[in-house]
């Protein structure tokens, strides 16, 4: 059998789908913001950035509603991209010193979530490849 065939038989678990959402929106969005920054007068760092949170969601949202194996890189690496742009906004735009402390409460925030995510999608993922071998 086939991975494809196997991921059909088997079952989504709710979070995985919840999350699959979750990183299609983020991903979405991320899309948008890239072409508006890359094509817009904002800095081309920003457009950068979007364009890297785009793939690594889009890629997120791909791997766990696929149930595959890279799904928790996927969604650290959108973590990492997502702190990336959080640390680099004050520098790129030019904000003050006092903005600083909001965006690393943010991107602690998205880092916290992104391994969350990571850690729920590789038991998913361990489960799922157990079960399988059980039922074959």
């Amino acid at each position: 059998m086939t991975d494809a065939t196997l991921v059909a038989k088997t079952r989504r678990p709710r979070g995985r789908v919840v999350l699959a959402l979750v990183f299609a929106i983020l991903g979405g969005g991320a899309w948008a913001q890239a072409f508006i920054n890359l094509f817009g007068k904002e800095p081309r760092a920003l457009g950068v950035f979007h364009l890297l949170l785009a793939i690594t969601g889009s890629a997120a949202a791909v791997g766990s509603w696929t149930m595959a194996r890279w799904a928790p890189i996927a969604a650290l690496l959108y973590g990492a991209a997502t702190v990336g742009l959080l640390m680099s906004l004050t520098p790129i735009l030019g904000l003050e010193a006092s903005a600083k402390s909001g965006l690393y409460t943010g991107a602690a925030v998205v880092f916290l979530f992104c391994v969350w995510a990571a850690e729920y999608l590789r038991r998913s993922w361990a489960r799922a490849t157990m079960k399988r071998q059980a039922d074959s």
